[in-house]
């Protein structure tokens, strides 16, 4: 009789067991487990740009259009254009804010590219469009340096 008291205790202290285990482990799996974002993903597709040296004030400018071919609305975009001389070394990052462009429409932009009154520097550029916040560095004014994802652009 003692015996089946024993086992009896011992099955309830594994059931017991078993339930906390269940009840810390499954709060974690929900945790760690990627949560899907039921909103649309936002989608821009550069139509066409172009870069030149402008002749008064000496400066690179890159111009075009890009169009919101998401289903959303985006409230603000900003189009990150990046100069590099010609040996490929970073000359710097500015941008152009876009906002309010509803699916399908388009809208135009002008970056005037850093660094500032030097455009005879500029050999190539990128043009990224970045959904996210642009940090201003301290005494660099607008300067952002986008994801290697960015395609570069010979200059014209």
């Amino acid at each position: 009789m003692e015996y089946r008291k024993v086992l009896y205790f011992l099955m309830l202290c594994i059931i017991i067991l078993t339930v906390l285990v269940l009840y810390l482990f499954f709060p974690l799996l929900s945790l760690s487990a990627p949560h899907k974002d039921s909103r649309p993903v936002p989608s821009i597709t550069i139509i066409n740009q172009s870069g030149e040296i402008n002749k008064h004030s000496g400066t690179y400018i890159v111009t075009g259009t890009v169009q919101n071919t998401g289903t959303t609305a985006i409230v603000k975009i900003y189009l990150v254009a990046t100069t590099y001389d010609a040996n490929g070394t970073l000359l710097g990052s500015t941008y152009d804010t876009l906002t309010n462009v509803n699916p399908g429409e388009r809208a135009s932009f002008r970056i005037e590219t850093w660094p500032y009154y030097q455009g005879y520097r500029v050999a190539q550029y990128s043009l990224v469009p970045d959904f996210s916040y642009v940090p201003a560095l301290p005494g660099k004014g607008d300067y952002y340096i986008p994801s290697p994802e960015s395609t570069l652009k010979p200059a014209i």
